[in-house]
């Protein structure tokens, strides 16, 4: 509120009502003006806010544009000003990632009468009404998607001072009923793949293609993109180099991490065996790709798993397992092994143990050993107490 000193208030008739009107000062210029209220505590309220509103920082005029012509430029790879500086800061932000969040904005957001408030009058208030409004119609996952990009461009305007309060900042995920990512058992992935056999799986390709997720840890995005080049034979291990960002266009993996990974025996076998049988076998050819050297989708990928799924008996539906549960599954075996942990987080691409606990999954069949330890330390106390005496 206003220290009363900061003005003069006195009444002054205008017709037949008296209105209150007061004096301010800016530097040594006393500037007069109405409340445009005949009430005294009205006028009083009326004047605080109004000095309040002079005392406060001024907010950029770009930020005085409605929300749609403020984020116009945002999520454009080269247009876009949060891309542009962590670009500058040496940080990393993937192109796919991008592309989606500005076809969400354009799809879901630039088309509401929320796009049309002035960007620096949005209130938390607005925000959160959007949110209901699109979980009226799209599902969690995709809303909080949709709200982490608005997040991104407040958190931009504030970090830019276009704006002097983020209202977005307290906004949180909305909570959803997902079940945590299933995994396999380790006699599911022998059954899965047999030596002698392809089945469950239709044919060479998705079988060698899901023996790479489930010995390695790749990516979908990595395996499809991989060529021949990038696999060394002679040294058994895959130099990870590119992955699809969008459907017709290939760059580094996720984070812009390139790294190394190796295959066992049996990989490298299924990868020989396929490059033999292959109509594409040049070293610059995709090792996962029709006749014609057209790449595999990602409807091929799934449909792929979902019919080896169901020949196996596999309730994946039920048990939440997708393809990705194969990098889960790999992870949690090979930490159950006593593997170092930062050596997995080196060849499955992650640099911090917080992902890595992400994808670690402790079920009965890796815990069960416990149960011969405790059993082990209380027999060797009884006998040791048994010697006493």
């Amino acid at each position: 509120m206003a220290p009363r000193n900061d003005y003069v208030l006195f009444k002054r008739k205008r017709k037949k009502s008296t209105y209150w009107y007061f004096y301010y000062w800016k530097g040594s210029k006393r500037i007069m003006k109405s409340t445009g209220n005949t009430v005294k505590w009205k006028a009083e309220q009326y004047i605080e806010e109004y000095l309040d509103g002079l005392r406060k920082p001024k907010t950029s005029t770009k930020a005085e544009f409605p929300f749609k012509e403020y984020a116009a430029p945002f999520f454009i790879w080269d247009k876009c000003p949060h891309v542009q500086r962590l670009i500058e800061d040496g940080r990393s932000i993937g192109i796919k990632h991008v592309k989606e969040s500005r076809d969400r904005l354009d799809k879901y957001v630039f088309n509401d009468p929320f796009a049309e408030i002035q960007f620096n009058q949005i209130t938390r208030g607005d925000l959160l009404d959007l949110r209901s409004k699109l979980l009226s119609k799209l599902g969690t996952n995709t809303v909080n998607k949709i709200m982490k990009s608005i997040k991104t461009i407040f958190s931009e305007a504030l970090y830019r001072e276009d704006i002097q309060h983020n209202p977005a900042a307290q906004i949180g995920n909305v909570k959803y009923g997902e079940e945590e990512t299933g995994i396999f058992t380790m006699e599911e992935i022998i059954d899965l793949f047999p030596p002698d056999s392809f089945v469950p799986w239709k044919d060479i390709y998705d079988y060698t293609c899901f023996l790479l997720a489930a010995t390695t840890g790749m990516r979908r995005s990595e395996i499809l993109a991989l060529k021949w080049k990038n696999i060394s034979f002679d040294k058994s291990f895959i130099n990870i180099l590119e992955a699809w960002k969008d459907r017709d266009e290939i760059g580094k993996p996720k984070w812009n991490k390139t790294r190394i990974v190796p295959i066992s025996n049996r990989t490298k076998e299924s990868l020989l065996k396929l490059r033999e049988e292959s109509h594409t076998k040049e070293d610059d050819d995709l090792v996962f790709c029709y006749a014609n050297g057209q790449r595999f989708g990602g409807t091929w990928w799934q449909k792929r798993f979902r019919n080896a799924m169901d020949r196996a008996k596999i309730d994946y539906e039920k048990r939440h397992l997708k393809p990705h549960s194969f990098r889960h599954t790999l992870n949690t075996l090979l930490r159950n092994a006593g593997q170092d942990p930062a050596k997995i987080r080196a060849a499955l691409g992650w640099s911090r143990e917080a992902i890595q606990e992400n994808y670690t999954h402790w079920q009965i069949e890796h815990l069960k050993d416990q149960a011969t330890i405790v059993e082990n330390i209380f027999s060797n106390n009884t006998n040791d107490e048994e010697e006493e005496r």
